[in-house]
């Protein structure tokens, strides 16, 4: 009786402390099995161009996830899952195990970023067949006209183990900005993640939603469903029926070309060759393709627009005029020694681009030729101190501030870094010579050069290239409008910034640049040829009217030879694409929204334009 009595007494206490004292800790484990917490990511924002146009949207996808820890005694089922759903069955299984090595915890492996219609069939009619597969709705980025713009835009990219150390407000799976604006305004474009409170049963089966708010206290931090928060909606300056004239007549394999308003700095169009299109990450690549990717030789990837430097050739004379009048070296009607064909200092000889020469010029007319032997005179004229003076003025040689990523600063040498480049004192007036004509160790970016450009259009006043206008948050209001004012350069002076704009204009009609000129329409512009260890790079930079300027574009074409005979004329297209545009028929609206409805179930778009390719591969844009 005793025994039993203290068995008793045991069971008894036992019973009290698991109910009464522990019970709180036992309720929270109950709840905590019962109700689970669901992470409803928020859809990134829309980025669309100045007239509303969306170019990058977000698409529903199903996510195929694996959970590790339900596997185990069923590795025929998930062979058998493996054929029914098209998954290579070795692959998945040793991708399985590296996970598993990797994350002990049990986390969810993805298997498929954005699955097919039959997939989903699949898993949905064989859920008790296959529990350890989940299905997973998230948005994806679409880009509905593939290539379009592509390195302005920029994609995204799942975050990786070493950004979820560092920022805790990001979590597996979770999309951020790699490059362009998705990465430039990725603060923006993410929005705040809402929650949902689910009820399921003891075999992990979902019920259904739970209603009503849930005692903190007890499990952990669950209060109520909330809705999420969408990111802000992005307006560029991007002009997007130019971008697309612009995308089809600049169709050179390699190269770049940007066009911005003279006086706000906003982007209308920019293009970088070779380009790639964003889309192919939506599904996600293997490294194997990833590395293929990186690995091109052309660089599909890199901007040239704001990411390469050329040597600006003779674009730059524009500068090395400014300097020569500043500094007083030379006069504008001062005729130097005629150009017949090439220069001689010391035991060097420097040709000019025309081999029978030029002749007697002065300063004008030297510009609207671009006579190489001229400038070489001016340059004797000057030191490196004063070439550096005048380009630093017009933006070379430091950053734009254009809100793009990893912007190239490019190289204007001074006195001292001639010093730090060959050694004080050993170096002479022969490297000024090809200072003079823009090569040698002078280097600028696309966007510099037609930063430059764009400042000699306005009379002298800086602006800053921008391709975001404005951010417009989920309720509507403007919470960023971009600064499109232009700020005076006290030190630039007026008068010689009117020479040079008639100078240009001359150039167009008269000189290297008269291939460029568009009917009714008065151009300046400057032709410029960089010399390059293969073919030479053809160069333009052009603003347009001459007078009351609109845009303002710079182009480079990599091994295109002359920058008269190529990227002139090139840019001539362009300017009548600005001033004469064509409208867009009804059909061809219907054929984009055909093209990204068709990428909505991942299928491939409906058509495709441009298949001969810029490199003799597929070069695909969708429509």
């Amino acid at each position: 009786m005793l025994i039993v009595i203290c068995v008793a007494a045991i069971i008894s206490l036992r019973l009290f402390w698991l109910q009464v004292v522990r019970s709180g800790y036992y309720q929270k484990l109950a709840i905590s099995n019962m109700i689970q917490r669901e992470r409803i990511v928020a859809p990134r924002g829309i980025i669309r161009s100045s007239d509303g146009s969306k170019l990058v949207v977000n698409i529903p996808a199903y996510q195929i996830n694996i959970l590790p820890g339900k596997i185990r005694g069923q590795e025929k089922r998930l062979a058998l899952a493996c054929e029914w759903l098209g998954i290579g069955k070795e692959r998945l299984f040793a991708s399985l195990d590296e996970w598993k090595r990797k994350y002990p915890d049990g986390r969810e492996m993805t298997v498929v970023q954005a699955a097919e219609k039959e997939q989903i069939s699949v898993l949905i009619e064989n859920s008790a067949l296959f529990p350890f597969f989940r299905l997973v709705m998230k948005h994806r980025r679409y880009y509905p006209e593939g290539d379009l713009a592509s390195h302005l835009l920029g994609y995204v990219g799942e975050v990786t183990d070493e950004e979820l150390r560092k920022r805790e407000d990001l979590h597996p799976g979770a999309l951020t900005g790699r490059t362009g604006i998705e990465s430039q305004y990725e603060k923006y474009l993410r929005g705040e993640d809402g929650v949902r409170i689910v009820e399921v049963s003891a075999e992990g089966t979902r019920i259904g939603e739970f209603e009503g708010l849930v005692d903190d206290a007890q499990t952990g931090g669950f209060v109520e469903s909330r809705p999420p928060v969408p990111g802000s909606d992005l307006y560029l300056t991007i002009d997007v029926v130019f971008q697309r004239a612009m995308e089809r007549e600049f169709d050179w394999e390699t190269g770049a070309v940007i066009a911005m308003n003279p006086y706000t700095g906003g982007i209308l169009a920019a293009v970088s060759r070779p380009s790639y299109d964003p889309n192919i990450f939506m599904g996600g690549i293997t490294s194997e393709e990833w590395d293929m990717l990186h690995r091109n030789a052309e660089r599909p990837m890199f901007n040239r627009t704001v990411q390469a430097v050329y040597p600006p050739a003779s674009t730059f004379k524009i500068m090395v005029a400014y300097a020569a009048m500043h500094f007083h070296a030379v006069s504008p009607n001062e005729r130097l020694r005629a150009c017949n064909g090439g220069y001689r200092f010391g035991n060097r000889y420097f040709k000019c681009w025309k081999p029978e020469g030029h002749g007697s010029l002065n300063l004008y007319e030297a510009i609207v030729n671009s006579c190489d032997v001229y400038f070489y005179q001016a340059g004797l004229r000057l030191d490196a101190d004063q070439f550096a003076y005048a380009g630093r003025l017009f933006g070379f040689g430091r950053q734009t501030g254009i809100d793009l990523p990893s912007e190239a600063k490019g190289t204007i040498p001074d006195h001292s870094f001639m010093d730090r480049r060959f050694g004080k004192k050993k170096w002479t007036k022969g490297h000024l010579l090809n200072y003079s004509i823009g090569q040698g160790e002078m280097l600028a970016s696309p966007v510099q050069i037609c930063q430059m450009a764009a400042m000699v259009a306005n009379g002298g006043s800086r602006i800053r290239p921008h391709v975001v206008e404005r951010i417009v948050a989920a309720d509507g209001a403007v919470i960023f409008e971009n600064d499109a004012s232009w700020s005076d350069i006290p030190e630039i002076d007026e008068k010689i910034v009117a020479f040079l704009q008639k100078a240009m204009e001359g150039v167009v009609l008269s000189g290297t640049g008269r291939s460029s000129a568009v009917a009714g329409v008065s151009v300046a512009g400057k032709t410029g040829t960089a010399q390059n260890s293969g073919k030479d790079h053809a160069l333009f930079v052009a603003f347009a009217p001459a007078r009351e300027p609109q845009i303002a574009i710079a182009i480079v074409m990599e091994n295109a030879g002359h920058g008269g005979a190529m990227a002139a004329p090139m840019a001539g297209r362009i300017l009548k694409a600005w001033f004469n545009p064509v409208k867009e028929t009804e059909a061809d609206s219907l054929a984009i929204v055909a093209g990204g409805a068709a990428g909505w179930d991942g299928s491939a778009a409906c058509a495709y334009i441009g298949t001969a390719g810029r490199d003799g591969a597929q070069a695909a844009r969708y429509r």
